[in-house]
């Protein structure tokens, strides 16, 4: 089996001063950049300085603003024939909106990711409206990922929080990835597990847990990066993806203010990981030494959405077997989230 995984990889301070450079390892002069709303403004003198230094040619540049396939494709069509890589820079959806095109056009991607709040900068897929409905559709993982440590650790809050939720979760979600092997005999790459675990280790063990260490973001980073190369190895989102997620695409659908997908997903293992058992002191544990316990408080979700998530959640995806196919499972969560003193502080 073939897995592709980044061939240059850079988690570090002023990396992003340094595009050029790592372009010409590839020996790529002419390049197409996508860029994210506002992020030109922001790092365009920088990166042109690098770009100059080494004879770099922006061939092509866009502006991204939507996600909707459509555009994508048309962008697909209309890149010129002599762009030799692409440059996909800013939030998710600049990122996306890159793997797409640079999957469909066969092209060497630079993921240069200014936001890390969920691990969707290093998985095999791209989120996007088709027909008015957001999917996932198979692209690749980037063949660069350049993340500077500097550009994260000054992002909003939220954001941060928002990966280490996304970080988290993958507990909860590697239990439901065996759990569905012990009770339907799915199949379950445990390699591919063990690399979400050991993301979510290095993550919570890492005790200098300050936005503005350096070294910290880089951990958020890498951590985030594996459970990507994880979902490679397994061949589906299983190892980074499981009840808790569930929970939060339901929320996506009912809330009438959805957050930040992190978040959702953050407190959604919290409260599964009370079903599952034996993940849920390691849960609690993290949530609360990580921060993400008291920046929910002040940012809570809505309780009345939240239930009406769970009880929606099992038919959210067909034939996917977690901890809430189980019967009787719903009724418990429900009650657990009625009476669970910390389930009262992150819900209202």
């Amino acid at each position: 089996m073939e897995i592709q995984v980044p061939s240059l990889l850079r988690i570090k301070p002023k990396a992003i001063n340094k595009l050029g450079k790592y372009l010409t390892y590839g020996g790529y002069k002419r390049i197409a950049i996508f860029w994210g709303s506002s992020v030109k403004d922001m790092y365009w003198k920088d990166i042109n300085i690098s770009f100059e230094t080494v004879d770099i040619d922006v061939i092509y540049e866009a502006q991204i603003t939507s996600n909707n396939i459509d555009d994508a494709f048309k962008t697909v069509k209309e890149l010129p024939q002599k762009a030799e890589a692409i440059i996909a820079i800013g939030g998710g959806t600049a990122v996306d909106y890159g793997k797409y095109v640079s999957y469909n056009r066969k092209l060497p991607l630079f993921c240069v990711p200014t936001l890390i709040s969920n691990d969707a900068f290093a998985s095999p897929t791209s989120s996007l409206v088709v027909d008015g409905r957001r999917v996932s559709v198979k692209t690749e993982v980037p063949q660069a990922i350049v993340i500077d440590t500097e550009v994260i650790s000054a992002t909003p809050k939220q954001y941060l929080f928002s990966g280490i939720g996304d970080i988290l979760c993958k507990t909860t979600a590697v239990f439901d990835y065996k759990l569905a092997y012990k009770k339907r005999g799915e199949e379950v790459n445990d390699f591919a597990a063990n690399i979400a675990k050991n993301a979510v280790d290095t993550f919570s063990y890492f005790t200098d847990k300050r936005f503005e260490n350096q070294e910290y973001i880089g951990i958020l980073a890498s951590s985030l990066l594996m459970t990507g190369i994880a979902m490679i190895i397994a061949g589906s989102s299983r190892p980074a993806s499981g009840s808790e997620h569930l929970i939060s695409h339901a929320y996506d659908k009912i809330a009438k203010k959805p957050t930040h997908h992190g978040i959702q997903v953050g407190v959604a293992s919290y409260a599964v990981s009370f079903l599952q058992e034996l993940t849920f002191e390691r849960v609690k544990s993290d949530i609360i030494n990580s921060g993400f316990y008291d920046f929910v408080k002040e940012n809570p979700l809505d309780k009345e959405d939240f239930i009406k998530a769970i009880l929606l959640a099992p038919d959210i995806k067909e034939d996917f077997y977690t901890i809430l196919s189980e019967k009787g499972n719903i009724s418990r969560l429900e009650e657990f989230v009625n009476t669970d003193e910390m389930m009262g502080q992150m819900l209202i």
